[in-house]
């Protein structure tokens, strides 16, 4: 099992309606449990969380709670540290390009 980040379009999110555009791998489960969700929890992480959605509109939020979980893990994320940084700065390249590109777009993201 892993963690996937889907995208959708629509103007508002409904699963039965929107369209699923793509989905982009986050982590393998045990890594997301070892290591994001301590991350999550130590730096407060409100978006960017397992089962959370959010729109376009909030990816620079999204952008800056990734940075603060790449700190983190810089600093205490043992084994699995230059895997997660590396999924961080994936998932960094590709919500910036969709926000340049769609900025103005309904776009759903999905995490989970």
């Amino acid at each position: 099992m892993s963690v996937s980040l889907l995208v959708f379009k629509g103007k508002e999110f409904d699963p039965f309606k929107s369209q699923e555009i793509a989905e982009i791998p986050v982590s393998f489960q045990n890594i997301w449990d070892e290591t994001w969700e301590k991350a999550i929890s130590a730096c407060e992480i409100k978006i960017f969380v397992c089962c959370g959605m959010f729109s376009i509109n909030a990816v620079p939020s999204v952008l800056t709670e990734l940075d603060s979980i790449f700190d983190w893990v810089n600093h205490h994320g043992g084994k699995d540290r230059e895997y997660v940084q590396r999924r961080i700065k994936e998932l960094k390249d590709f919500l910036n390009r969709y926000y340049n590109e769609y900025g103005n777009a309904d776009y759903w993201f999905d995490l989970g």
